[in-house]
């Protein structure tokens, strides 16, 4: 209520006029009526005047009553205005303040409207996106700094007023579009300014830049432009999409890539010409993978990748899809003539000799061949056609190619279903050792016994190991089934009687790295068996890749007390190199050389001339296979060391090997 009466007084106060503009207003009313007054008297003289009867005394009267009222008309009017001048001079005196106060007021707004634009103009500059803005007029309203400097453009190239499509076509002449035409030039303009244009572009300028540019509508017409350069994100966004359907390692499509050509290629057989399928698998190469190393790897992978293109058409295609595998589509495909010709060209180029970094190396390759469309004409069914004709290829010998047939999908199910039983039956260590004699024609006695691998299926019976052997070392099962059958070894030996040795086959997978050396160590030490009884067998295959490599794991094996023999000797790629680069204390005669000793015109001379190099080196001598008195009797008359063979025993059981040390060594039996 108080703040109520406060505000009714304050607005009584001001509805009262100042003191002084009041009596101003006071004395001109007041002037006012004695003017009109006076008017009034005069007309009243004049109208009693013209009552009287003579003309003189008329004219006397109304002159004297003009004159009366002229004076008092005069009177009045320089009272009014005089009034009215302090009138005047009071309201110039309360005015005059005021408008220097408004004219202030509106200095200061437009300076801050100033400061306002200015700091919108450094922060517009200071984006890191071009930005235009156009009234509804496509006239320039705005430009940035950034603008500038995206388009290489000098300052003040771009100025407020000019309309879009000048502003555009500048930007073209900027030498941007440097490769381009005139109507290439407009074309692109037109473009950017249709009506259907769309409201994201991206603009590849010839420096080899690129820009997005993102065009909006605003209200009241117009429309902004911000321009960004997106080189680097492009780029990484192309190289993204590029390694999602490429390889890595050697730039080919992958699975995902070869998977869109088959179906495109699928289209294309519906309704003209077939096409062909064929699956790679290089040979060897996971030897040079594991003993050279996974750069070497990747090396040999790249010139393979260079050497398949070389063999193909433009139309073709070749793609990695994954380790040594590669696959190839062969566009118009006529008869399988055209792929069995392709084939043989890969074959041959594949095979020879590369010349890498710092090694030389040389591999081979198997292929499996599917047609379409007589071999279907789903992706899933031309794959799965040509890895089954090229597990044919590679069971028949390796480095040749084969065709789908019906009758090998048979054998692929079960090759599959062998390759399950073995997972599974070594996660259960289904497996079990043999033991076969090896016998000291010197001694005539068992002077140790070779190690033996064997599994006994449930269902399958008794698998060969020639049979499943291959097969784990092609699943990668090899490695870590040869450490169990080391360690179990070195425990079975470390109960037999003293001088007895054992000896166990080591794979080339086994030899990747020098923790084959760790393996050895801790095996020895978990049986408790002396180094001197272990003998370690390889093949000559492991020293064809990286020999150095290998020969110092052998002398890391030798430092520790084993023995090292090489096995099957003969058999493989022989030389002589090798008993140079390591003094091996054993050379095995393989058995097909044992058994054509006592054939006329057989091996003979080949295993004499075995023994008495290794003799020559300082190397025992074992020959293999021995299974008739008339083959013991050449091997000892020849000097052979020792033998091992059917004659003695097959290979046993562990429980068996007392009764047949009984039998050898107890009753000091001779074998001849």
């Amino acid at each position: 209520m108080q703040a109520q009466a406060e505000c009714c007084g304050a607005a009584g106060r001001q509805a009262v006029p100042p003191s002084g503009e009041g009596t101003i207003r006071g004395d001109v009313l007041r002037a006012g009526l004695r003017l009109c007054l006076t008017v009034t008297g005069l007309a009243a003289a004049a109208f009693a005047a013209s009552f009287c009867a003579e003309p003189a005394s008329r004219a006397v009267l109304v002159a004297g009553a003009g004159a009366a009222a002229l004076a008092l008309v005069v009177v009045t009017l320089r009272q009014l205005v005089r009034r009215l001048t302090v009138a005047m001079q009071m309201a110039e005196a309360r005015s005059g303040p005021t408008i220097p106060a408004d004219l202030t007021a509106l200095k200061r707004r437009e300076e801050e409207l100033s400061d306002r634009i200015a700091r919108l103009n450094a922060a517009l500059d200071t984006l890191s996106l071009g930005f235009l803005l156009y009234d509804r007029d496509h006239r320039l309203l705005v430009v940035n700094r950034r603008y500038h400097e995206i388009y290489r453009l000098p300052p003040g190239a771009v100025t407020p007023g000019m309309p879009a499509l000048e502003v555009l076509r500048r930007n073209a002449m900027a030498e941007n579009q440097s490769d381009w035409s005139e109507a290439e030039q407009i074309a692109e303009i037109d473009a950017l300014m249709g009506a259907d244009a769309v409201p994201a572009q991206i603009q590849h300028l010839a420096d080899g830049r690129i820009v997005a540019i993102e065009i909006q509508p605003i209200d009241g017409g117009g429309f902004v432009a911000i321009y960004e350069e997106v080189t680097e994100r492009w780029n990484a966004e192309a190289r993204i999409a590029h390694m999602a359907r490429h390889d890595a390692v050697t730039e080919l499509p992958n699975r995902v890539l070869l998977r869109e050509r088959i179906e495109g290629a699928i289209t294309q057989a519906r309704r003209d010409t077939g096409f062909a399928v064929l699956c790679l698998d290089l040979d060897n190469f996971k030897q040079v993978n594991d003993t050279l190393g996974h750069a070497v790897g990747d090396e040999l992978l790249r010139a393979v990748a260079h050497r398949l293109r070389a063999c193909l058409r433009e139309v073709d295609t070749v793609a990695r899809l994954g380790g040594d595998e590669f696959a190839i589509i062969q566009a118009a495909v006529e008869e399988p003539a055209d792929a069995a010709t392709l084939a043989r060209r890969i074959l041959g180029v594949v095979s020879a000799p590369y010349a890498l970094t710092h090694h030389s190396v040389t591999i081979g390759v198997s292929i499996g061949i599917a047609l379409a469309p007589s071999d279907g004409l789903e992706p899933e069914r031309l794959m799965q056609c040509a890895d089954v004709a090229l597990y044919r290829a590679k069971g028949d010998g390796r480095g040749v190619f084969r065709f789908f047939e019906a009758e090998m999908d048979a054998r692929l199910q079960a090759r599959r279903s062998l390759e399950l039983d073995l997972r599974a039956a070594f996660e259960a260590e289904a497996f079990d050792l043999h033991f076969q004699p090896i016998y000291d024609l010197a001694q005539e006695r068992i002077c140790g016994f070779e190690a033996l691998l064997r599994w006994t299926h449930t269902t399958r019976g008794r698998v060969s190991p020639a049979e499943f052997v291959p097969l784990a070392e092609e699943i990668g099962l090899i490695v870590p089934l040869g450490e169990w059958v080391l360690r179990r070894a070195c425990r079975e030996a470390a109960g037999w009687p003293d001088g007895l040795k054992v000896a166990v086959n080591v794979s080339a997978a086994q030899f990747t790295s020098t923790a084959l050396i760790g393996t050895v160590k801790a095996a020895l030490a978990e049986s408790g068996l002396p180094a001197r009884r272990l003998e370690l067998e390889i093949t000559e295959s492991v020293l064809l890749v990286n020999g150095g490599a290998t020969v110092a794991i052998l002398h890391g094996l030798r430092d520790l007390g084993v023995r090292i023999a090489m096995d099957d000797f003969g058999t493989g790629y022989s030389s002589l190199s090798y008993l140079r680069s390591f003094p091996f204390d054993k050379m095995k005669v393989d058995q097909s050389f044992t058994r054509d000793l006592t054939v006329e015109q057989g091996s003979g001379f080949i295993v004499r001339a075995v023994v008495s190099l290794a003799s020559s080196l300082g190397m025992t001598t074992t020959a293999e296979g021995v299974e008739t008195p008339e083959q013991l009797a050449w091997l000892r008359e020849e000097g052979c060391d020792e033998v091992q063979g059917y004659l003695f025993s097959p290979p046993v059981p562990a429980s068996a090997l007392p009764a047949l040390l009984e039998t050898w060594n107890g009753r000091k039996r001779h074998a001849a």
